[in-house]
């Protein structure tokens, strides 16, 4: 990994978000066997892009006074917030994430800062499935190559990266394992504090032309 992709490991007894998620939310045993859930409750033999929009739907419905919230907010202020100078302004509601096995693409290849008009926010990208392979989001790891690899973690680490300007999206997922993740965007408040390598995620970027400015 560079400085452009940061993974780093917490513990998940303490931060117990599959846990949560799996017992409070869907109500199944294992979240990475959601799709089998899935097909038994709906009678359906395939499943497409809009089961996993009625899944993801119930991560989105999560009241902000939620179990799975307070932990949210617990892990940004242990794991981020100390890495960027103690102060990050950041999504209170996180961008919810449902990839069930068997199903296609759920996220066309895209940069966030052509959406958000944002460049100085850094992505972190917090699985609550082991992923890996075509159930995980592919990335550029070059700024413009246009060469994809996936970005592989396991339940219990996260990822800072630049989703901003290094494209990214998601391919068929052709495991036989769902992906349930969040991912948010975060920008530093105490730039002068935040340590190295964390502060260089974005440091590698080439520099836009002034005609793009």
């Amino acid at each position: 990994m560079t400085a452009t992709f940061l993974t780093f490991d917490y513990d998940v007894r303490a931060f117990p978000f599959q846990a949560v998620l799996a017992s409070r939310v869907f109500r199944v045993g294992r979240l990475d066997q959601l799709h089998q859930t899935w097909r038994h409750q709906t009678g359906k033999a395939e499943l497409v892009y809009a089961d996993n929009l009625k899944l993801r739907a119930l991560m989105q419905k999560m009241p902000a006074g939620s179990p799975f919230y307070a932990l949210y907010h617990r892990w940004i202020a242990a794991f981020i917030a100390p890495k960027y100078g103690g102060k990050v302004s950041y999504s209170a509601h996180p961008k919810m994430r449902v990839h069930l096995a068997g199903t296609g693409s759920v996220s066309d290849f895209h940069c966030d800062a052509d959406v958000t008009g944002r460049d100085d926010q850094i992505n972190c990208f917090l699985p609550f499935t082991d992923v890996h392979g075509t159930c995980t989001i592919w990335s550029e790891r070059a700024y413009g190559s246009g060469v994809y690899e996936p970005l592989n973690l396991r339940y219990g680490q996260a990822l800072i990266w630049d989703g901003g300007r290094l494209k990214h999206g998601s391919v068929a997922n052709t495991t036989n394992l769902t992906r349930v993740s969040c991912d948010f965007r975060f920008s530093m408040q105490r730039p002068e504090r935040a340590h190295s390598p964390w502060r260089d995620v974005l440091a590698a970027r080439p520099q836009l032309s002034p005609a793009l400015l």
